[in-house]
């Protein structure tokens, strides 16, 4: 059976040469790597530069223990919890270069919604003709010069393969030390590679492909994933909420969930309170909630200051019901 994320079977035979083979280790053999690792953490701290592509929100951060690890980075979350726009912010904010392959949203929309993030416009005055097109084009240059090492992959009209994506990733990358991709969405990307092959399949096969452009670059790979059925209607925020295939949990590095509440409404300022999980972490604790702040007309996520996180921990212990009453009565 053919591989849908490599244009042919000669590409496949051709990347064999360079592929890893398995290794017989003692422990003294990996003491190098752990030293390394080591140093290169401590270098990381007092010179106060990443290691790799971070997020930019400092809790998070701090859980993934300084940065995206290289392999595969999972998210997903409800309608409404900014998958897209979370993984367009980590992209502008990663400090690093990134390619973003967009398989559903036009790269001229995703530049608006960076544009309103990084110059502060509700979005809709980029779009509803209040503004003339140099007013625009100048608001845009501004959050261009914001994030100069991001670069777009257009997948929405023609598939993009794993050839294609490590050599625009090269690229992307030029002499830069670290590397993040994004693809939005999986199920998307591994649609337009299908060729036919049930979704399960192909899921399987485009997660495979990931793993290995991973390795072959070093990188990290941030992978916007759909929802199963039975966690759309839950409300799930756990490990096995990914649509498709267990190769979602079982490959990652970190499973991201993004949950903001269905009837919530947006405050004052335009927030509405989105919980990220870590349902997998291999690099520190899982299922910690990181309290974060959304607004859809800046596309942007912001961690909680102090007073809404004791404000929002005082409303969740109000609609806790009290042990010690029932049937309104107190025992």
């Amino acid at each position: 059976m053919s591989d849908p994320t490599s244009e042919s079977a000669e590409n496949r035979q051709a990347e064999k040469p360079n592929e890893p083979t398995a290794r017989l280790m003692l422990l003294r053999d990996v003491l190098s790597d752990v030293r390394a690792d080591a140093d290169a953490a401590h270098e990381s701290r007092l010179s106060g530069l990443p290691r790799g592509a971070i997020t930019g929100l400092a809790s998070f951060d701090r859980e993934l223990s300084g940065t995206f690890s290289p392999g595969l980075h999972f998210i997903h979350g409800n309608a409404g919890a900014g998958k897209t726009a979370f993984a367009l912010q980590t992209a502008a904010d990663c400090q690093s270069p990134a390619m973003f392959v967009t398989c559903e949203m036009a790269p001229a929309e995703l530049l608006r919604r960076h544009t309103a993030r990084a110059t502060q416009t509700y979005l809709n005055r980029l779009k509803s003709g209040e503004m003339t097109g140099a007013d625009v084009q100048k608001l845009t240059l501004q959050a261009i010069e914001k994030a100069p090492a991001l670069a777009f992959l257009d997948a929405t009209s023609a598939a993009a393969n794993i050839e294609l994506l490590h050599d625009s990733a090269q690229i992307v990358k030029s002499d830069a030390k670290h590397l993040l991709i994004v693809i939005d969405s999986l199920h998307s990307w591994a649609g337009g590679l299908a060729l036919g092959l049930p979704e399960y399949e192909a899921l399987n096969m485009a997660v495979s492909g990931l793993q290995r452009l991973s390795r072959r670059l070093s990188c990290a790979i941030l992978i916007v994933s759909e929802r199963n059925r039975d966690s759309m209607k839950s409300g799930g925020d756990g490990l096995n909420s990914g649509a498709g295939t267990r190769k979602i949990e079982y490959g990652a590095e970190t499973v991201i969930s993004l949950e903001r509440k269905s009837e919530t409404a947006p405050d004052g300022a335009g927030d509405v309170d989105v919980t990220l999980k870590l349902a997998k972490n291999r690099h520190g604790a899982a299922g910690k909630p990181i309290p974060l702040k959304f607004n859809g007309a800046l596309q942007s996520f912001r961690e909680m200051d102090t007073l809404e996180k004791c404000e929002a921990a005082v409303a969740a212990n109000a609609a806790r019901p009290n042990p010690f009453v029932k049937n309104g009565r107190q025992n």
